[in-house]
């Protein structure tokens, strides 16, 4: 699961690099283009790198829990980030280039974004030897 994390962070990262580039031969005079257009494309393009980093940090960290519940509940997580990621590109284009206005695309988007963060952070408390769960703190370098 870490593995697909990175590698999807780096397809979103490379996506986004794209979308930018695109964005810059697509619309090279800003300044005569309404303000509202040029909101809604950077906002959607920002929302890109955001899925990215998300993905990005998970395949760099994650660790899949060995309690059935715990591993569901990261799997569905990363269901709806790799939804989440694909409903942010697919609104890039659908609310910039065909519908020039806010749709609930994007919304989907970072709404998915958040039960999946939320799903991976419930998932991926660890048992600490009270007998609670809650997150273990990083041992102290003093």
């Amino acid at each position: 699961m870490k593995r697909i994390h990175l590698i999807f962070g780096i397809v979103l990262f490379v996506v986004f690099v794209i979308t930018g580039q695109y964005m810059r031969l697509d619309f090279p005079d800003k300044d005569a283009m309404s303000q509202y257009l040029r909101l809604l494309l950077r906002s959607r393009h920002i929302y890109i790198v955001f899925c990215s980093l998300i993905h990005l940090v998970l395949g760099v960290y994650l660790q899949i829990r060995p309690q059935s519940w715990r591993k569901i509940l990261q799997y569905v997580g990363s269901a709806l980030l790799a939804s989440s990621a694909l409903l942010l590109v697919f609104a890039f284009v659908q609310e910039n280039y065909y519908l020039q206005h806010f749709s609930a695309l994007s919304a989907f988007g970072v709404f998915s974004s958040l039960a999946g963060v939320g799903l991976h952070v419930i998932g991926g408390f660890v048992r600490t030897g009270s007998g609670s769960d809650r997150a273990t703190p990083a041992p102290s370098t003093n």
